[in-house]
């Protein structure tokens, strides 16, 4: 397992348009951090929300939150062959 993310090591820069990006490769580690606080979240049982207008937690089926984290793990992963394609097909020069 790689190096852990943190937001403070998340770069975000605005555009000549005004809009405001971040590096990919900060999205894909944000995406498998989440993943792997939701996996860790769903093993110790700890897995609970509040809902927006609720004053009591709601706690979340473990085997969901797995399921979630499984599919921000392929998000990620599909965006790392994608972007290895548009940089062989664009190589800085």
């Amino acid at each position: 397992m790689g190096r852990r993310h943190t937001d403070a090591e998340t770069r975000v820069r605005r555009g000549a348009d005004g809009q405001l990006y971040r590096a990919a490769q900060d999205v894909t580690a944000m995406l498998r951090d989440t993943a792997r606080t939701f996996d860790l979240q769903a093993e110790r049982g700890e897995a609970a929300q509040t809902a927006e207008g609720r004053t009591t937690p709601v706690r979340l089926h473990g085997e969901t939150m797995r399921m979630v984290a499984s599919i921000l793990r392929g998000q990620a992963d599909e965006m790392d062959v994608q972007l290895n394609a548009i940089a062989v097909q664009h190589p800085l020069r």
